[in-house]
């Protein structure tokens, strides 16, 4: 993947500390923005109302009460409301008169939590609205504080709502983080199971750039890989049908000739020896037909199937250069004109000789076909099967038949012995080059080599179980080279 990776664990981290901060950002919003509650919770509420009514009543019967009559200022100060504190001060010597608790102030506290500590922030204000009046008494003026805290019956509503806001700040980008890759993991589950359904066609969705992306990614290379051998293996299977369709096609016309000749034959319906002859040779090309068709169902096969391996046998180098030598000769009875440059070293070695006749026979064909008669080969037998040819083409090539199955079919040979295969062609000139390396024997062909070598410096015969080895055998590691030209 070209973008740079991120993992989840680090989504993750950033998500949770972004919300966190939001969460506490929210929070202080909401503590910022509770004048605004109290004021209106103070005019719906009726909380306004009350302590106007209450100022209003406390006037009233301040009239005919001295502050010096201690009973009657604390009956007058006296309140129902749990949640009203009243105090007097005396404005001419200032001192404390007289004060009324609040009874909500004598209840327990809850412990001391977290949570306690949050509901408490926005409860300091609910204890501090304090109203003060200048009454006129009996005998003086005085005044008169009034703590109001009857905000704190409704405070723990807009607690809970600023608590429950946060929370949800701090909860929900996880929670989409979390479903959106829940879903995109659904996704993928579901196209892994078209893919092993045989449904090929469709890419992999690819989001992000996490562990979850590099699956995809990864996934979507599978997917192509096997849409391009199941496409493969359809155009093999297809190959294989029109092979299989072609070939009975045209074996069935040589066939139904040849079968006709040979009841001719059989019944004796020829004039003279003449007719005879003649019947006969066409029997003989018919055979030739088939034979060749034979040999291109084997090349198609041999190209097509994967899983073909070589019998490797043992044989010697000469007995692979006489092969070589006995397609040469003929090609020169035909009249090639080849310039050979040969080196071999006498020892056995082991390939697949019918594979290897095979190729031979392929690249002699093409000289046969596509040469103008003059072909340049070297070729070298040591280590390695190494052969060059070079030719010539011929001036025209639009009148000769090619399906290049030749070429392909030597490919696939060198291949299955593990060697290399190149070709250089342009429009006057056609050159290849093959080599295969050649396994020696095992073991106990070193050691038998090793026991030549010292038979060979003894000049003395040593016998082994079942045979007697001599220094006469030893010019088995001798370099052979022959160059021959026209």
């Amino acid at each position: 993947m070209s973008k740079r990776y991120v993992s989840l664990a680090s989504k993750i981290v950033m998500i949770l500390i972004v919300s966190s901060i939001s969460a506490v950002l929210v929070y202080s919003c909401f503590r910022e923005q509770i004048s605004h509650y109290y004021s209106f919770v103070d005019d719906i509420a009726g909380i306004k109302e009350k302590r106007t009514k209450f100022f209003k009543d406390f006037k009233e019967k301040a009239k005919d009460v001295n502050l010096t009559d201690k009973k009657k200022i604390k009956k007058l100060i006296k309140t129902k409301d749990p949640y009203l504190s009243v105090y007097i001060y005396d404005n001419v010597d200032e001192y404390y008169v007289a004060g009324n608790y609040a009874t909500v102030l004598t209840e327990p506290v809850s412990m001391i939590t977290p949570l306690y500590i949050l509901q408490n922030d926005f409860e300091t204000d609910a204890y501090n609205m304090v109203y003060t009046k200048t009454i006129q008494f009996k005998d003086q003026k005085a005044e008169v504080e009034l703590y109001d805290m009857n905000l704190l019956k409704y405070i723990k509503y807009y607690f809970y709502a600023a608590l429950f806001t946060s929370f949800l700040t701090f909860l929900l980008p996880t929670f989409f983080f979390i479903r959106h890759k829940v879903k995109y993991i659904e996704c993928l589950k579901q196209e892994i199971l078209n893919m092993s359904h045989g449904d090929l066609s469709h890419p992999m969705t690819i989001q992000g750039r996490d562990e979850l992306a590099v699956l995809a990614h990864q996934m979507d290379g599978l997917r192509v890989t096997l849409e391009e051998n199941y496409e493969k293996e359809k155009e093999m299977q297809q190959t294989h049908h029109d092979l299989i369709t072609a070939m009975s096609h045209d074996l069935r016309t040589p066939l139904t000739s040849l079968r006709g000749y040979l009841d001719i034959l059989a019944l004796h319906c020829f004039k003279d020896q003449e007719q005879m002859d003649n019947y006969l040779h066409r029997c003989i090309d018919k055979v030739e037909q088939i034979k060749e068709l034979s040999n291109k169902t084997f090349a198609y096969s041999l190209v097509f199937e994967q899983n073909s391996h070589p019998q490797l046998e043992k044989i010697s180098t000469e007995e692979l250069l006489g092969y070589i030598e006995e397609n040469l000769n003929y090609l020169e009875l035909e009249g090639f004109i080849i310039h050979k440059d040969i080196k071999y070293i006498k020892k056995e070695v082991l390939l697949d000789f019918s594979m290897i006749k095979r190729m031979i026979n392929n690249l002699c064909s093409n000289i046969q076909k596509y040469s103008d008669k003059h072909v340049d080969m070297t070729l070298t037998l040591d280590d390695s099967f190494d052969l060059l040819l070079t030719n010539k083409k011929k001036s025209d090539l639009s009148k000769v038949e090619s399906n290049k199955i030749g070429l392909k079919i030597v490919k696939r040979i060198v291949e299955l012995h593990e060697g290399a295969c190149s070709i250089e062609e342009s429009e006057e000139t056609f050159s290849i080059h093959i080599s295969i390396p050649l396994k020696r024997l095992d073991f106990i062909s070193s050691l038998f080599n090793y026991l030549l070598i010292s038979a060979s410096s003894n000049t003395s015969a040593i016998e082994l179980p079942g045979a007697t080895i001599g220094n006469t055998l030893s010019s088995s590691s001798m370099i052979h080279s022959i160059t021959t030209g026209p």
